[in-house]
């Protein structure tokens, strides 16, 4: 089994979105409740074969005084165009989610006793190539009135596992760029296919030069682009050597480099972006 973490294995406070049945998201856009857990990693990138078993835990601390009671259960996720995700508790097509089992679906913690909660999954035999993608969804059994709102809602979040089943891997490139508001800012926007078998990130930085001669560093958002998709991805200035500051992108601007995704993949960038 080889286990890949992408985001940092530090300790995740999350303020969940407190959520109506069957859909939630990991940030809220509005009512929230504060989620007294955290948890590690909030994502795992796990391969296996068919027929074999892989494992792994998520590491949960409670923080609140008094002993925090949850529930857990596995559910299918889609992923928005704004980047937000869509839980389902209904099994969707080819899901993979019949081939995983949880530790268990209640459990109590105490404070300053972190629990390391078991998950695994087992690809029957023969099964062909293939990403399993589910979530395990984590839910505070206090529900509480969010302020101003006419019902009791609930903290959970998702932590979400991709599984490569064999030999997966994404093939990304550009399918072409825009510019678009992100955040109340316009920024440079490269739309990326992913033509391959496994989910994909781009990494990486580019240097780009913008209308008034200020010469700049690109990143891209790290949100992930599913097989078979088209994504826009987001690229974020800032200035060579002060990636704090924040920087106004004047048009046009252009952008040029190499940026790196899957184990070996990566492509050229050589774009120029006007409103």
């Amino acid at each position: 089994m080889k286990r890949a973490i992408g985001f940092s294995s530090r300790l995740l406070r999350v303020l969940a979105l407190v959520a109506f049945p069957a859909s939630a998201a990991f940030v809220g856009t509005g009512a929230q409740a504060q989620f007294a857990l955290a948890v590690s990693p909030p994502r795992f990138e796990l391969s296996g074969k068919p027929g074999e078993r892989v494992r792994d835990v998520i590491e949960l601390s409670h923080s609140d005084a008094r002993q925090g009671e949850y529930t857990f259960k596995t559910a299918d996720w889609t992923l928005k165009p704004d980047g937000s995700v869509d839980f389902s508790d209904e099994l969707a097509p080819g899901s993979c989610r019949p081939w995983v089992a949880i530790e268990r679906r209640e459990l109590s913690i105490a404070a300053g006793k972190p629990y390391r909660y078991r998950f695994e999954v087992t690809p029957p035999p023969g099964t062909p190539p293939v990403e399993c993608r589910f979530a395990v969804l984590i839910e505070g059994k206090e529900h509480t009135n969010a302020p101003g709102t006419p019902v009791a809602m609930a903290a959970r979040i998702g932590v979400i596992a991709y599984v490569a089943i064999g030999d997966v891997q994404p093939v990304l490139d550009i399918a072409g760029t825009a510019v678009k508001a992100v955040n109340g800012k316009d920024l440079p926007v490269l739309r990326i296919r992913n033509t391959g078998t496994a989910h994909g990130r781009l990494a990486g930085f580019l240097n780009g030069t913008d209308a008034s001669g200020a010469r700049l560093e690109f990143q891209p958002a790290t949100t992930p682009v599913m097989p078979g998709e088209t994504r826009e991805i987001a690229l974020t200035a800032t200035r060579p050597g002060d990636t704090d500051a924040a920087v106004t992108v004047r048009f046009p601007v252009t952008v040029t480099g190499s940026l790196e995704w899957g184990k070996s993949g990566s492509f050229k960038v050589n774009e120029r972006f006007s409103q």
